[in-house]
């Protein structure tokens, strides 16, 4: 697996070398058209002690914020898993040294603003949206939040009793389809730092102490680590006040342990999570991958998962084949780099940079008579794709569809200075979006395939799959007998005989390739 480097604050935000750069990044909004805005405009400063992604639109009346950091739960303590998500929860639910959280909302509200925090295994953002007329009000509460968060025993000990109940009560209890991701998570990436959900764990939990969560926060939410953003209708020079004022961070070390390789299977490999409550079934595959942003075959790739499963859409062949053809579930969908939806919002939270990639693959629940063919299916028209590529007219058809569609990822201030900020921690020569659009330009059948042969062909999945029966059901992949969906209408005859050919896709399970564990067990 390839590595990535990640250099902010006093180094200037590129890959793979770090080099100075000046405290603030103009980079072009609605109001500037320079392509070049992006660029440091004076070599000669000296090192700044933070880096701001700045994007001043004079007619907005609103005033989005983003500090990001390049820290997250693959930061935790070992034996004190989740205590990088309690730091920014007790951060941003806790209050500040001259506020009660209580009098803080009650300073906030009138406003409708609030300042909220994201945890991934390898960034953080604290982020929050703010009408322009209100941004004198609400911006020396913002550096309350970020800059002297209170962090006393009580706020704690509330955070840990709510992580304690989201792990338990929401992740493990209520969720099989978020459980079904983080168990692929955990099979993917074991005995490695990304291999426990952000939450934490029981135990980590519990060990953690609010000693700990003031001195942690010194090492991960910290100046060198930070990457601050800011878009909107803000006054002329507002950013150079934010960029100084943020320097009040704590200073830390910005060079990171790296991370293990994770282990590659050289075959399936099966997590079957039984949860008897569990009414259906939900379905996770997934691989490694070192396919980032920063590679120039990512645009390729990108395309080639979208042609297959585009989230929440009915563009994608999972989505047509499983849901449409058959009535399996709600959809299905693939994804080229770790993907979290973004609200109710069909696109990805930006802010999700990550050392090391994964592609997958997700089932949205399907009954439990049906799982296994689902899976097999999903393999199936995996490998089919790959094998045969994607015809040109396909690959036209659909890049009309998709380059209109990436338009509406950019509909919101965040969501623009999101990528902004992703783009400057890539190191990115131009913005994102613009670049996939304009690398699908000259996507064509040979080179998408010749893509794919490379990245994409002979890959070696992990599947996590939480059902009931898990036994029973781990014991039927272990079997290879074919099996037949069950439907409740009447199919055409053309799927019928497409799915005898399904049925019989050989999975090629042993029983030491597929692990059986309670759902209880998970996490601790």
């Amino acid at each position: 697996m390839k590595r990535a480097s990640f250099c902010v604050g006093a180094l200037a935000v590129v890959f793979p070398a770090c080099a100075p750069s000046p405290p603030v990044l103009h980079v072009p909004g609605p109001t500037t058209s320079h392509p070049e805005a992006s660029a440091p405009t004076n070599t000669d400063a000296p090192p700044p002690s933070v880096t701001t992604v700045a994007r001043r639109d004079p007619t907005s009346h609103v005033v989005a914020f983003r500090v990001a950091f390049t820290s997250g739960s693959a930061d935790d303590p070992p034996g004190k898993e989740g205590l990088t998500r309690l730091v920014a929860t007790t951060m941003t639910q806790g209050g500040t040294t001259a506020r009660t959280y209580a009098e803080l909302v009650e300073k906030l509200y009138p406003m409708a603003a609030s300042v909220d925090v994201h945890v991934d295994r390898d960034e953080t953002v604290f982020f929050a949206e703010v009408a322009t007329d209100a941004l004198g009000t609400f911006y020396p509460l913002f550096k309350e939040v970020l800059l002297t968060p209170r962090l006393d025993d009580p706020g704690f000990e509330r955070m840990r009793t709510r992580a304690t109940s989201e792990l338990t009560d929401e992740l493990l209890g209520a969720s099989d389809e978020a459980l079904g991701k983080e168990a692929l998570a955990a099979a993917l990436y074991e005995a490695h730092p990304y291999g426990h959900p952000p939450v934490g764990t029981e135990r980590g939990l519990q060990a953690a102490t609010a000693e700990d969560v003031r001195s942690h926060r010194t090492r991960v939410f910290c100046r060198d680590r930070a990457l601050l953003g800011i878009e909107g209708g803000f006054p002329e020079g507002f950013e150079t006040t934010f960029t100084r004022d943020f320097a009040a961070l704590p200073p830390c070390p910005a060079v990171r342990a790296e991370l293990p390789d994770p282990i590659v299977p050289h075959n399936l490999r099966v997590l079957v999570v039984d949860k008897p409550s569990a009414d259906s079934t939900a379905i996770s595959i997934g691989s490694p991958s070192d396919v980032t942003r920063k590679s120039p075959d990512f645009p390729a790739v990108e395309f080639f998962t979208d042609y297959l499963g585009l989230h929440r859409q009915s563009a994608g062949r999972l989505y047509h084949e499983l849901r449409e053809r058959r009535g399996f579930n709600y959809g299905d969908y693939a994804y080229a780099e770790y993907f979290e939806q973004d609200g109710g919002s069909r696109f990805a939270l930006p802010n999700l940079v990550r050392r090391q990639e994964m592609l997958s693959i997700w089932l949205r629940p399907v009954r439990p008579k049906n799982a296994i063919f689902a899976l097999r299916g999903a393999l199936y028209l995996y490998a089919q794709t790959v094998d045969r590529g994607v015809p040109q007219a396909e690959i036209e058809r659909f890049r009309s569809f998709l380059s209109r569609y990436t338009s509406l990822e950019e509909l919101t201030q965040s969501r623009r200075l999101g990528h902004a900020m992703d783009d400057a921690l890539y190191g990115a020569r131009r913005p994102y979006l613009d670049g996939l659009r304009d690398a699908w330009t000259g996507l064509n059948e040979a080179s998408l395939k010749a893509t794919v042969a490379r990245h994409l062909a002979g890959k070696s999945f992990q599947i996590a799959i939480v059902t009931k029966n898990g036994a029973a059901l781990a014991e039927e992949l272990v079997t290879g007998a074919p099996t037949l969906p069950s439907y409740d209408t009447p199919k055409p005859r053309d799927v019928l005989d497409e799915d005898k050919e399904i049925a019989r896709y050989p999975l090629g399970l042993r029983k030491e390739q597929v692990r059986v564990v309670k759902f209880t067990d998970l996490f601790k």
